[in-house]
């Protein structure tokens, strides 16, 4: 294919002001171009002849890229153009270049090629500094005296355990360990001579990378989890576990080799040949290039693979100041801001949801189902620590709640029936139950992304006081925070409301028999909207099939336009003659008011009728017995 050329400068015709092709004036650079124009090189080509600058300007853009006339290219402003939806190349201008000519086009910087280079180190050493000097938010830690219990010593050449120092400034490094499991570890047997002296060889690359970047900086010390714990000491595991917050959150630096899936990968990273070269687009002041792995915690994570292992999440939320190290450039990320070497993923407000931002759990319940929706899809080589990958977030939410509030394997007592009305993710793939051996009431007994009703949304949310709390059983085997344990069990008192499955299909169930569906109030009928916990025609236990009888336990009405009733499904287990009866959890279900009557086709009820409906209900379910109940 030839090469897109300009055949002739832009000679403005008269007439029409505006272009035909991104109907902007013809004039000048456009401050406010469409979000997204779809446009071939040949009507490119005409637009440009007809005089239009912006036009020209996307021409020169792609002046150097081989496409033929019928060729469409896709621009985003004036920022991006991508030829395929694959490879998508940015614009930017030189720093204080053109500042008022190209007003609209963001500033960038041209890359080293490798973070190893001079070139990266000025920009972190200029990123840590603007921090300690510039940033009120990110200042409160470094006036903290804590300091882990054990750390590594890159002095002097050399790499050694410490342990008990009285020192105040150190780093963490936040890596992945990789499918192996393998990287050095301390043991039992191994600590007393990491003490003297850990063989440079024996680092993975990732570590040596970690430890280089320490002395670069000048930073004496850094904290790293395969060494700074006993892995084969379960009470030194459990206790220096337990310390995740404070280790991270008072930390100089957390250290991330964000590009990297294990230990070989290392953080120091060469960029793509085609981020590097910078095409001009206006000589020395405008050019264009590949654009740069976007940075995103929860959409890009094939990108910055270490974003979508769960142990990760806690230390990136809790770390003040993070250097993370992509495959095309370092990053800062601080409670302030984010700078980028590229200047690509700079961002005035670093945070996405919940990250980074010195954890301070919200006054109402959205903070803490905040964390589980952002912790639950995340990956996990062993099941057995969702727990234990939270456990420093879970410590900070219990530390901003009242004191007589207890966390119940991912739930809190003082709000446990707004907490139970967890649900999966409307529309993935339902997944099996998890093998932690949670109890179903969680949703930690899952492996699929949760969230709750009210998340995100301004809908108010009214217990209906007819299902209660009695209390709680559940047996630990050391800290609450990690999670084991040998009983865990919810003693409920509700009304049940009984009803079968229609259908099971790979997703769970699809309906209830409306035949056999209860919950109905003269005029008024209810329609069925739920979700399964998980896939019921392969996981569940006991096996769950057509006309298999399932109960309804309703907790809350929720209100927006209409309302909804919501509440758990339900299936009974066998349980000894004198024993309250026992459920299990195989869903969450909500279901819609609807009108019902012979004059009008249904239709559900609006908000006004709310108080009347809702007194209605509320009389119907107080009539109906209760149930004493365990949950399992």
């Amino acid at each position: 294919m030839p090469v897109v050329t300009l055949k002739n400068g832009p000679d403005a015709p008269l007439g029409n002001d505006y272009c035909d092709y991104c109907h902007q004036p013809k004039n000048s650079l456009s401050c406010n171009p469409p979000e997204l124009l779809v446009i071939t090189v040949e009507e490119l080509e005409n637009a440009v002849r007809s005089g239009c600058k912006t036009c020209y300007f996307r021409y020169c853009a792609i002046g150097t890229f081989y496409a033929s006339p019928e060729t469409q290219v896709q621009f985003s402003q004036l920022r991006h153009f991508t030829f395929d939806n694959s490879i998508f190349y940015e614009i930017f201008r030189v720093p204080g270049v053109g500042d008022t000519e190209f007003s609209m086009i963001s500033e960038g910087s041209m890359l080293p090629g490798n973070t190893r280079s001079e070139q990266t180190f000025w920009s972190i050493e200029t990123w840590i500094q603007e921090c300690l000097s510039e940033h009120e938010k990110c200042s409160v830690s470094f006036q903290s005296s804590y300091f882990p219990r054990r750390v590594l010593d890159v002095r002097n050449d050399k790499l050694a355990l410490r342990e008990d120092l009285d020192e105040t400034r150190y780093a963490c490094l936040s890596h992945c360990w990789g499918p192996s499991q393998s990287p050095i570890r301390t043991l039992t047997t191994t600590i007393d001579d990491f003490k003297r002296d850990i063989p440079w060889p024996s680092l993975s690359k990732t570590f040596q990378d970690a430890v280089d970047i320490c002395r670069r900086l000048l930073i004496d010390y850094i904290w790293i989890d395969s060494l700074c714990i006993i892995q084969d000491s379960v009470q030194d595991w459990d206790t220096e576990s337990m310390k995740m917050a404070d280790i991270y959150e008072n930390a100089y630096l957390t250290i991330a080799a964000t590009k990297s899936v294990d230990g070989t990968g290392g953080c120091y990273g060469s960029t793509d040949p085609d981020t590097i070269y910078c095409r001009p687009v206006v000589e020395n002041v405008v050019y264009c290039r590949k654009k740069p792995p976007e940075f995103n915690q929860f959409y890009r994570q094939r990108d910055w693979p270490l974003l979508s292992r769960a142990w990760v999440y806690q230390e990136m939320r809790l770390s003040p100041r993070i250097l993370h190290f992509g495959s095309d450039e370092a990053l800062w990320q601080c409670r302030t801001c984010r700078r980028s070497e590229s200047r690509s993923n700079n961002s005035d407000a670093p945070t996405t949801l919940t990250y980074n931002d010195r954890y301070v759990a919200a006054s109402d319940l959205l903070g803490w189902y905040n964390t589980v929706y952002e912790y639950s899809h995340l990956a996990l080589t062993f099941e057995k620590d969702r727990f234990a990958a939270l456990a420093a977030i879970a410590q900070r939410e219990a530390a901003s709640r009242n004191p007589d509030d207890k966390f119940l394997l991912g739930l809190w007592k003082n709000t446990l029936l707004y907490d139970l009305l967890w649900q999966v993710v409307p529309h993935q793939q339902l997944q099996g139950r998890g093998d932690l051996n949670a109890p179903t009431w969680t949703w930690a007994s899952v492996m699929s992304r949760v969230t709750w009703p009210q998340l995100g949304k301004n809908e108010d949310l009214k217990l209906l006081g007819c299902t209660n709390l009695r209390y709680t059983d559940i047996q630990y085997t050391g800290s609450s925070y990690l999670g084991r344990h040998e009983k865990a069990v919810l003693h409920l008192r509700g009304p049940l409301i009984a009803t079968t499955l229609t259908k099971i299909g790979h997703t769970g169930f699809r309906g209830l028999s409306d035949g056999h569906y209860e919950l109905r109030l003269g005029d008024l009928r209810f329609l069925p909207v739920h979700q399964a916990d998980y896939n019921l025609s392969t996981h569940s236990r006991p096996t769950i099939d057509t006309n298999s009888e399932v109960y309804f336990l309703p907790i809350a009405i929720q209100t927006s336009i209409t309302f909804n009733v919501l509440g758990l499904v339900l299936i009974h287990t066998e349980a000894g003659p004198s024993s309250d009866p026992e459920y299990e959890r195989i869903g969450m279900m909500s279901i819609q008011a609807i009108e019902d009557s012979p004059s009008v086709p249904p239709h559900p009820v609006l908000v006004a009728g709310f108080e009347t409906t809702y007194t209605r209900l509320v009389s119907y379910l107080s009539s109906r017995s209760t149930v004493d109940m365990k949950l399992i």
